[in-house]
């Protein structure tokens, strides 16, 4: 009968443990130019480490997509990056730039259908 305590303890202490939020670490996006503003109602979707080197976060906003790319393209073209203007007839919300810690840089920017959120994603390979 004991045991049977013993267990039932255990199975509610999962059951709790397992609906406790989760408290995820701060992303670490240093490494992102300070020239670029984020926006206050970011939900992160990945933030990952590949090696040394690669760094890939992507998040959702509710900021309107063009303005978003301008603004940000705006700002690291004054800033001491090096801004990649966009192919004609290509989309001109992908920003690729080169500068300071980012050896090659991408920020792509995808809208979502009608009432849904722009998802971001920057991606770059950083000088160690």
């Amino acid at each position: 009968m004991e045991n049977l305590k013993h267990i039932a303890r255990l199975s509610a202490a999962a059951l709790f443990l397992s609906m406790a939020p989760l408290h995820a670490e701060e992303p670490d996006i240093s490494w992102i130019p300070e020239e670029i503003e984020m926006p206050e109602d970011m939900e992160i979707v990945t933030d990952r480490r590949i090696g040394s080197a690669i760094r890939v976060f992507t998040f959702t906003t509710a900021e309107d997509t063009d303005e978003l790319a301008d603004r940000w393209r705006e700002a690291l073209t004054t800033g001491p990056y090096q801004v990649k203007p966009a192919a004609e007839g290509m989309d001109q919300r992908l920003i690729e730039f080169t500068g300071q810690r980012i050896q090659n840089g991408q920020i792509a920017f995808m809208r979502g259908a009608e009432g849904t959120d722009t998802t971001v994603t920057f991606d770059a390979s950083l000088v160690d």
